[in-house]
């Protein structure tokens, strides 16, 4: 499969690259903790992606990318989570959000022969599957996580998009007659979680006030803050050109493929 997946880039003229996976900054989401160590006398932090180095290689001009590349989470371990595990992120220049998800759509099939289920909008599911509108919901995540997520692609690959713009996280935002919704796109099957893509946010201003918030919000939630990547930062503002970039988890579609019911059946040095 990792042959296949090679395979699908080459074709697409998508150029392979590696960046560290250790870092002395690190990236900031309110959701997810990460894994630090000390090196050379230094705090350090594995990454949970490898999105900002990728994003300073395509500042420099480098065009399409991707890497194949094991990322570190320190949350809960359970069916679908593992503190390690392996992700296929890559970029495209030019590409709209729906090139990117048509784009997806065929590297998911590598793994699963599936058609598309559905594509809807985060509010259409809330009001499909939930019976209420996600502005009505009191605890939005958790409606979401417990009766609108295990709803979707039961039949086919579900293609979720136009998410609530506190949701943006990297994305992109746009005005959907009277709110302002993210340009972001989750691809799910069975309730299973297994792509997360972006029109890619490029304004250096706005993407420092984002992570500025997320650390407060950590703040709020009890959680330690974490230093601003600076490096990512003045890519930015050096300027990346327009494009579409998504991830996809690696170990969740060998387990999907497998009939595995736990990812500790696929990866076999869980923790």
């Amino acid at each position: 499969m990792l042959k296949k997946v090679r395979e699908f880039f080459g074709e697409r003229r998508i150029l392979e690259v590696d960046v560290p996976l250790l870092s002395k900054t690190a990236p900031i989401d309110e959701h997810i903790d990460l894994i630090e160590l000390s090196c050379c006398g230094k705090r350090g932090f594995l990454h949970s992606s490898p999105e900002y180095g990728m994003k300073r290689l395509l500042a420099e001009g480098i065009g399409d990318i991707y890497q194949l590349s094991h990322v570190f989470r320190n949350e809960e371990v359970g069916e679908r989570h593992q503190p390690e595990f392996m992700m296929a992120e890559w970029y495209r220049m030019g590409f709209s959000l729906e090139e990117m998800i048509e784009e997806t759509l065929a590297f998911l099939s590598l793994f699963l022969d599936l058609p598309l289920d559905e594509m809807l909008s985060y509010d259409e599911a809330f009001r499909k599957y939930g019976n209420i509108s996600w502005e009505a919901a009191q605890d939005r995540d958790h409606h979401f996580a417990f009766h609108v997520e295990p709803k979707l692609g039961e039949r086919g690959f579900a293609v979720l998009k136009d998410y609530p713009a506190a949701d943006a996280a990297l994305a992109q935002t746009r005005w959907d007659g009277e709110k302002e919704v993210a340009m972001r796109f989750e691809v799910l099957y069975k309730g299973v979680e297994l792509a997360n893509g972006y029109l890619e946010l490029t304004d250096p201003g706005e993407q420092k006030r984002r992570l500025l918030e997320a650390n407060r919000r950590r703040e709020k939630l009890g959680k330690e803050s974490y230093p601003l990547d600076t490096a990512f930062l003045k890519a930015l503002e050096a300027g990346i050109p327009d494009c579409s970039g998504v991830a996809v988890g690696i170990d969740r579609l060998m387990m999907l493929r497998h009939g595995c019911n736990h990812i500790d059946e696929v990866i076999p040095f869980a923790w």
